[in-house]
């Protein structure tokens, strides 16, 4: 199993030219399946069955990965059969029926109206930067097209693009 991870991931690379962190990724959890499967006594594979992939999954539920990362390795190993089928390596898919778990999505934390404006305060008043950035924020809250959200490490305002982190 190990040359078809290597050979997967060289496709990555030179085909899909996909990034370095994902590449990697992709290996490390190929290199958790195939550890586990090794331990279940399959080196080849031609004889990775579908029930072979279901308790890797409830594998890795058992030892309390998150629904996440768990989504993350069944998109790994789908990803890494469809090229292996492509490529004439095995004759069927068993990724088929292999379905990721149900990620959990929590509401979001409001901020008071306090924090609210605390938050439209922070740029400064002066810079043209500053007032570029009061304005945004106060467009963005006024419209509703972005949402404040607080977590344990500070607030957030999250929308279309990536969070943009406040202090408080």
């Amino acid at each position: 199993m190990e040359n078809e991870i290597r050979d997967f991931i060289l496709y990555l690379h030179e085909e899909k030219k996909t990034s370095v962190n994902t590449e990697l990724s992709y290996k490390r959890d190929l290199q958790k399946l195939q550890s586990f499967l090794s331990g279940q006594g399959i080196e080849d594979v031609g004889r990775i069955t579908e029930t072979s992939l279901n308790s890797y999954v409830l594998y890795l539920e058992k030892n309390q990965f998150a629904p996440a990362t768990v989504s993350r390795h069944i998109a790994a190993v789908k990803a890494f059969f469809h090229f292996m089928l492509k490529r004439g390596m095995v004759s069927e898919d068993v990724t088929e029926r292999l379905k990721a778990p149900k990620i959990e999505k929590k509401a979001p934390e409001v901020l008071t109206v306090e924090e609210a404006a605390r938050l439209l305060e922070q740029p400064g008043k002066d810079a043209p930067k500053d007032i570029r950035d009061k304005a945004m924020l106060e467009l963005l809250y006024a419209t509703g097209k972005y949402s404040l959200q607080g977590t344990t490490q500070g607030r957030y305002l999250t929308g279309g693009v990536p969070p943009i982190r406040f202090s408080m």
